[in-house]
Protein backbone atom coordinates (compact mmCIF):
# COMPACT_ATOMS: atom_id res chain seq x y z
CA UNK A 1 0.00 0.00 0.00
CA UNK A 2 2.71 2.79 0.65
CA UNK A 3 3.91 2.18 -2.59
CA UNK A 4 0.80 3.26 -4.07
CA UNK A 5 0.75 6.09 -1.71
CA UNK A 6 4.12 7.30 -3.01
CA UNK A 7 3.14 6.88 -6.34
CA UNK A 8 0.24 9.28 -6.39
CA UNK A 9 2.37 11.69 -4.52
CA UNK A 10 4.43 12.13 -7.91
CA UNK A 11 1.46 11.23 -10.03
CA UNK A 12 -0.68 13.99 -9.07
CA UNK A 13 1.39 17.04 -9.34
CA UNK A 14 2.96 15.90 -12.43
CA UNK A 15 -1.05 15.46 -13.76
CA UNK A 16 -1.50 18.80 -12.54
CA UNK A 17 2.01 20.63 -14.08
CA UNK A 18 1.08 18.77 -17.21
CA UNK A 19 -2.55 19.72 -17.75
CA UNK A 20 -1.11 23.44 -17.02
CA UNK A 21 1.96 22.98 -19.64
CA UNK A 22 -0.83 22.12 -22.24
CA UNK A 23 -2.93 24.69 -21.55
CA UNK A 24 -0.74 27.43 -21.54
CA UNK A 25 0.51 26.23 -25.06
CA UNK A 26 -2.80 26.28 -25.90
CA UNK A 27 -3.14 29.51 -24.84
CA UNK A 28 -0.36 30.74 -27.05
CA UNK A 29 -1.46 29.49 -30.27
CA UNK A 30 -5.04 30.98 -29.07
CA UNK A 31 -3.44 34.64 -28.55
CA UNK A 32 -2.11 33.98 -32.31
CA UNK A 33 -5.51 33.01 -33.96
CA UNK A 34 -7.76 35.40 -32.02
CA UNK A 35 -5.22 38.41 -31.08
CA UNK A 36 -7.80 40.90 -32.68
CA UNK A 37 -10.74 39.07 -30.90
CA UNK A 38 -10.13 38.66 -26.88
CA UNK A 39 -13.43 38.24 -26.27
CA UNK A 40 -14.16 34.69 -27.87
CA UNK A 41 -15.19 32.33 -25.22
CA UNK A 42 -12.33 29.86 -25.32
CA UNK A 43 -9.87 31.86 -25.29
CA UNK A 44 -11.12 33.56 -22.23
CA UNK A 45 -11.24 30.30 -20.58
CA UNK A 46 -7.81 29.20 -21.40
CA UNK A 47 -7.04 33.29 -19.87
CA UNK A 48 -8.77 32.26 -16.98
CA UNK A 49 -6.75 28.90 -16.16
CA UNK A 50 -3.42 30.15 -16.95
CA UNK A 51 -3.28 33.72 -15.72
CA UNK A 52 -1.95 32.50 -12.39
CA UNK A 53 1.40 30.99 -14.02
CA UNK A 54 1.36 33.92 -16.34
CA UNK A 55 1.39 36.60 -13.70
CA UNK A 56 3.87 34.86 -11.42
CA UNK A 57 6.14 34.39 -14.49
CA UNK A 58 5.36 37.86 -15.17
CA UNK A 59 6.47 38.87 -11.89
CA UNK A 60 10.03 37.79 -12.25
CA UNK A 61 10.24 38.59 -15.35
CA UNK A 62 11.01 42.64 -16.53
CA UNK A 63 8.22 45.00 -17.15
CA UNK A 64 9.49 45.28 -21.04
CA UNK A 65 9.05 41.79 -21.97
CA UNK A 66 5.89 41.41 -24.49
CA UNK A 67 3.26 38.86 -23.14
CA UNK A 68 3.76 36.49 -25.92
CA UNK A 69 7.66 36.00 -24.48
CA UNK A 70 5.89 35.84 -20.97
CA UNK A 71 3.87 32.93 -22.26
CA UNK A 72 6.51 30.95 -23.65
CA UNK A 73 8.40 31.63 -20.37
CA UNK A 74 5.98 30.33 -18.80
CA UNK A 75 5.65 27.15 -20.65
CA UNK A 76 9.65 26.87 -20.08
CA UNK A 77 9.03 27.02 -16.15
CA UNK A 78 6.62 24.55 -16.11
CA UNK A 79 8.50 21.74 -17.83
CA UNK A 80 11.56 22.98 -16.12
CA UNK A 81 9.43 22.43 -12.70
CA UNK A 82 7.89 18.49 -14.17
CA UNK A 83 11.45 17.73 -14.16
CA UNK A 84 12.17 18.92 -10.94
CA UNK A 85 9.56 17.06 -9.58
CA UNK A 86 10.21 13.98 -11.23
CA UNK A 87 14.11 14.18 -10.43
CA UNK A 88 13.29 15.30 -6.54
CA UNK A 89 10.89 12.17 -6.64
CA UNK A 90 13.21 9.97 -8.34
CA UNK A 91 15.67 10.98 -6.26
CA UNK A 92 14.12 9.90 -3.07
CA UNK A 93 12.70 7.04 -4.31
CA UNK A 94 9.51 7.47 -4.23
CA UNK A 95 8.83 8.04 -8.17
CA UNK A 96 8.51 6.16 -11.19
CA UNK A 97 10.86 3.39 -11.50
CA UNK A 98 9.98 1.85 -14.43
CA UNK A 99 8.05 -0.94 -16.15
CA UNK A 100 8.87 -3.87 -13.28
Amino acid sequence: MGGDISFFTFTAPNYILAALTYTMLGRFVLSFLFADKPDVVIYKVFVQITDPVVKAVRFVTPAMVPLPLVLVLSLFWLTAARVALFLVNRVLGIGPTGIT
